[in-house]
């Protein structure tokens, strides 16, 4: 057990907590809501939703805004959580959902393998733990880039916030297998 993951302060691994500093990043949340459906979605959101500390929003929503919303939203448990149950109505698509298509541009060799160690429920993937591991440990071999390893860090996340009951065996998992995103993870 990690028992860093498990006192970290940081969401997905305490679901009340401010985004883990992988995440909490302006750029890199507009890059997975860059998608047009997606973004204009997210932009109706943050423009129509109220949440606590939230930055004050004029009529047009510009790119800098938008990341200035972004930070707020995923930072803020209570405008997360009205993602996620709007996200459920088919609203508006969370961001464990956005990383994923996100993903399955970037990288789709890469989307496609995370699929084969995934349950399609109900038009959903759910990483079973044991084929992640194992899946994780098939990638450490092959020596993947910079760019493939931080990949996985999202989609690791990104399962995080989907199977809350596993998220400590997701994170476990991909920080027993690349150590190095400790701090990118669960903060120093």
């Amino acid at each position: 057990m990690n028992v860093q993951l498990h006192a970290t302060p940081y969401y997905p691994f305490t679901l009340d907590g401010p985004l883990c500093p992988l995440l909490n990043n302006a750029d890199v949340l507009s890059s997975f809501y860059a998608e047009e459906g997606l973004h204009h979605g997210i932009k109706q959101f943050c423009k129509r939703t109220a949440w606590p500390l939230k930055p004050d929003v004029s009529y047009a929503v510009g790119p800098e805004k938008l990341k200035e919303l972004l930070i707020s939203l995923f930072n803020s448990p209570v405008a997360r959580a009205t993602l996620r149950r709007q996200s459920e109505k088919d609203r508006y698509t969370y961001l464990d959902n956005a990383i994923w298509l996100w993903l399955t541009t970037a990288n789709p060799k890469l989307s496609e393998r995370l699929s084969g160690c995934c349950d399609n429920i109900k038009d959903k993937l759910f990483i079973k733990c044991e084929a992640w591991a194992t899946l994780l440990t098939k990638i450490q071999i092959e020596k993947p880039g910079a760019d493939t390893v931080t990949q996985l860090a999202y989609v690791a996340l990104a399962f995080a916030m989907l199977q809350e009951d596993d998220r400590y065996a997701v994170g476990e998992a991909f920080l027993s297998v690349f150590p190095e995103y400790t701090v990118k993870i669960l903060g120093s």
